[in-house]
């Protein structure tokens, strides 16, 4: 694609954009600060004066415990130098000290993760330090995994993960974590468990591996080989891929050479590969201190340059991934960076990424056929397409509810390719990984 003059401004918005983003992704937080957040004292009356015990004895709904907290814990971090994602988890504590209801502090607790998902279009790390107050919570991943839901992305799964396989039952030096069974963990198959759900266990079990494994990946990935259906061995491994990354955002370290830009995608097992290689974009561009005057074709020819080749195309997803948030407030602007590749055969791959990554991430229709609405004619039709299988597989609609649904698309025309979507892969790998 040869760019004119007019159009170098836009890769600079994006590129903008795409530094924001990751200087939101850096603050991700260990368990272990979960943990020892009593250290700091603090009470839901210094949180905000109109969160204190008074108030707490005096409501008696889910809901409006859950509301005081949210825009508590909105207002509190700036004030106070509290950190946004560990302040619900303190509110809860501190809900819970108020209470002999547990059922209460529970439903709660899950009325805030429906807050936070409906109020923010990205609060995948919300959901990832929810799930781990949760399972530190109930103690059992059984039922903690009753309150676990896709609302922001599925990372409530992921934590709870993250938390149990950091518990104490298995930091003893004499465990052998290679006999630890992790194929029951997750509800595959049964009766009334949709599959995005089983889907998001599954990965977020990948989330616990790596931390299992101390972050050799190689040891945790090769555990992903135990579950049977293709798309369970990819949502386990791709946990255990995203949790590496997540890890050197935060630490600096990880499964990683220095001194090999592709590592570890280009060491891994090859049928894993495309799993690494989707989140490898994260890991370039913090590793190479992405800054403001960054050109973003660098980022989508580095994944160009992948070996074997056939694996760039994941990597164009993940570049994908990253224009979530363009996508939610600048859908054009989104889709206009993913025609900066230089293979035009993956910017298709591309758009792929962000659609499935907001559609996952916002758990409505809205967001997709917002997106659909935006995209050029070589992509349009195979976007609604994806947003029909959507409905199907997250709804679990009857042929009415998914002619209703498909009924919102702005472009009328595509309304019957919304509702005849079929899943067409040359695997059985459903197009929802988890992301």
């Amino acid at each position: 694609m040869t760019l004119s003059l007019d159009y170098k401004p836009v890769l600079m918005i994006v590129t903008v954009f795409i530094v924001l983003v990751f200087s939101n992704i850096l603050q991700v937080y260990s368990v272990s600060d979960h943990q020892n957040h009593g250290a700091h004292n603090l009470t839901l009356n210094q949180l905000d004066s109109n969160l204190n015990e008074h108030d707490m004895l005096i409501n008696k709904s889910p809901e409006l415990y859950a509301e005081q907290i949210f825009e508590s814990c909105q207002n509190v971090s700036d004030v106070n130098n509290i950190d946004n994602n560990h302040c619900p988890m303190m509110a809860l504590d501190e809900l819970n000290k108020t209470t002999t209801n547990r059922q209460l502090v529970l439903a709660t607790f899950s009325e805030l993760v429906r807050l936070y998902d409906e109020t923010n279009y990205s609060c995948h790390h919300d959901g990832h330090h929810l799930g781990m107050w949760l399972y530190n919570y109930t103690g059992d991943t059984n039922e903690s995994l009753k309150y676990a839901t896709i609302h922001c992305g599925g990372s409530v799964y992921h934590g709870i993960f993250q938390s149990y396989f950091e518990g104490e039952q298995f930091s003893n030096t004499n465990v052998d974590k290679d006999q630890i069974t992790i194929t029951n963990l997750c509800p595959v198959g049964q009766e009334n468990i949709n599959w995005l759900h089983e889907r998001d266990c599954i990965h977020g079990i990948g989330h616990g591996l790596i931390k299992l494994y101390d972050y050799d990946t190689v040891a945790a990935v090769d555990r992903c080989n135990e579950f049977v259906p293709i798309w369970t061995k990819s949502a386990c491994s791709r946990g255990v891929f995203m949790e590496n990354t997540e890890y050197f955002f935060e630490t600096g370290k990880g499964d990683f050479d220095p001194n090999d830009n592709y590592s570890p995608c280009n060491t891994t097992v090859e049928k894993f590969a495309s799993q690494c290689y989707y989140y490898y974009p994260a890991y370039y561009l913090v590793k190479n201190s992405l800054s403001l005057d960054y050109n973003l074709s660098d980022a989508f020819s580095n994944c160009d340059n992948i070996s074997p080749a056939k694996f760039a195309k994941f990597c164009y997803q993940g570049m994908g991934r990253l224009l979530e948030t363009a996508a939610y407030t600048n859908p054009e602007l989104s889709i206009a960076a993913c025609y900066v590749g230089n293979q035009t055969i993956y910017h298709k791959d591309c758009l792929l990424g962000t659609l499935k990554t907001i559609m996952k991430g916002d758990a409505t229709t809205e967001v997709g056929f917002n997106y659909c609405s935006h995209t050029n004619l070589d992509f349009k039709a195979a976007c609604y397409e994806i947003v029909g299988l959507w409905i199907q597989e997250f709804l679990s609609t009857t042929k009415e509810e998914l002619e209703s649904e498909c009924a919102k698309a702005p472009d009328s025309d595509y309304i019957i390719t919304c509702i005849n979507a079929n899943q067409k892969l040359d695997t059985d790998v459903p197009i929802f990984e988890p992301v």
